[in-house]
């Protein structure tokens, strides 16, 4: 696997290697005005963009993808400087929680995939009012890489925005899932596990600004609140930003 010169110190583990890599394709996105949030570039793809990023920034720690045929990613991904090899599902290239190992090759599935839940998902055809027809996807991925970068920004901060410490994630839990239960936890400020009509003043001033399209942002509380009870719970929120694997659950 190719590496450029890690981050100092030897704190860093497969999923922050990871995180660290979205946040930067996520930045270059931004600086050059290209989003197609619903498409999943190929390893290909992602490995000339990272080889690019590396020689423009060597101290960075970029994390280059080692491929396999037909844009897939090879299922084991390592990152030298750093010792850390982890499992991946070979088609997006996301880390399989509970794999990392260091200095020791992880047994990996040669094929895992994506796989869509077989929960059923009451957020899947709910309409998001206002949303221009197809962008729902893109407006909710966009809103997640955003949250996915503050995280980030709060874990390397020497005093995080908001007050609040950055928990141990749990290690059954998913990239995004740590993002949403990272920022619920910002949100409920009175730690009443949900979110208020006060609360939620800064999730939608959030969403308006950082998440495309605009149309798209005016009810998303709204959207994500599925029973109608003024207030958002941690399963309604991992719903309505797609992440939830017992969404089905709330109804």
């Amino acid at each position: 696997m190719e590496t450029q010169p890690v981050f100092d110190g030897d704190e860093i583990t497969a999923p922050t290697l990871w995180i660290k890599h979205l946040v930067i394709k996520d930045s270059k996105l931004n600086n050059t005005n290209v989003r197609n949030s619903e498409k999943v570039h190929s390893c290909d793809q992602e490995r000339q963009s990272a080889l690019e990023e590396a020689r423009q920034n060597p101290r960075e720690g970029i994390v280059i993808p080692e491929c396999a045929p037909g844009g897939l990613y090879k299922p084991v991904q390592c990152h030298q400087s750093t010792g850390y090899c982890w499992c991946v599902l070979v088609d997006t290239g996301r880390p399989l929680p509970g794999t990392s190992t260091r200095y020791v090759m992880p047994s990996c599935e040669s094929d895992a995939r994506a796989k869509s839940t077989e929960v059923d998902d009451p957020f899947k055809d709910r309409e998001l009012p206002g949303c221009p027809e197809g962008k729902k996807m893109e407006f909710i991925t966009s809103l997640l890489d955003a949250l996915t970068t503050d995280m980030v920004q709060a874990i390397n901060s020497a005093a995080p925005t908001g007050g609040g410490r950055f928990s141990e994630p749990d290690p059954s839990h998913t990239l995004e899932e740590r993002v949403v239960h990272w920022y619920f936890s910002q949100l409920d400020s009175n730690s009443s596990n949900d979110i208020n009509k006060r609360e939620m003043k800064p999730f939608k001033r959030y969403v308006k600004k950082k998440a495309k399209p605009k149309k798209c942002a005016r009810r998303f509380t709204d959207y994500c609140d599925l029973n109608k009870d003024k207030v958002i719970s941690l399963p309604e929120l991992k719903g309505c930003l797609g992440v939830s694997k017992e969404v089905g659950r709330l109804v």
